[in-house]
This record gives structure tokens, C-alpha cells and sequence, in this order.
């Protein structure tokens, strides 16, 4: 099909032949013939479970950044600041 052609530079007729279609769009048969190739045209999405998912919203920079800091204030011995920090990283877990 397009996937060797510049497609956006291709004129109209030429993607209709490129996608052996016509401007009135498939034939019935050829949309069924290419349903039955192709399938339905929607996307798939991995499915992840809670866990996994509950795991990926500590994968971010600001995160990091967060919880170095709450392990630096703990080792000072600034427990407020720990406690804040340590509060916006769940919070921020609990949202995302």
C-alpha cells in the first residue's frame, strides 16, 4: 500500500489508487475482504494490573527528585519537611 510512498505528497487520485479505492470509498465485498484482513480499525492496549500500574506513577523525574529530597531531610532530621514531601508524593500517586 503507502508504506514505500511519500504519502503526503501524493494527490488525491494517486491515494485512491495507492489504496485501491475510489472517492465514493470500498465496495461492500472489498470492505468486508479488508475487515477480514486487517481487522477492526481500533487500537490495542496492553492491560495492566493495579500493581503495575499503581508502580508507574513513582516512574517520573519530579518523583525522584521528591523522594531524594524526603531521604536527605529524614537524615537531617527534619521530619516536617519529610513528612510534607513524602505527603506530596502520595498525593501525587493517588491523582496520577
Amino acid at each position: 500500500m503507502l508504506n514505500r510512498n511519500r504519502w503526503y505528497q501524493l494527490s488525491a487520485e494517486q491515494t485512491f489508487e495507492a489504496l485501491e479505492a475510489s472517492n465514493i470509498g470500498l465496495t461492500s465485498s472489498e470492505a468486508k475482504a479488508r475487515l477480514g484482513k486487517y481487522g477492526f480499525n481500533e487500537l490495542k492496549f496492553k492491560k495492566r494490573g493495579p500493581l503495575v500500574r499503581l508502580l508507574l506513577q513513582f516512574h517520573s523525574p519530579l518523583i525522584y527528585v521528591l523522594l531524594v529530597a524526603s531521604i536527605v531531610t529524614a537524615i537531617l532530621g527534619i521530619w516536617t519537611d519529610t513528612a510534607v514531601i513524602l505527603g506530596c508524593v502520595i498525593l501525587n500517586v493517588i491523582i496520577g
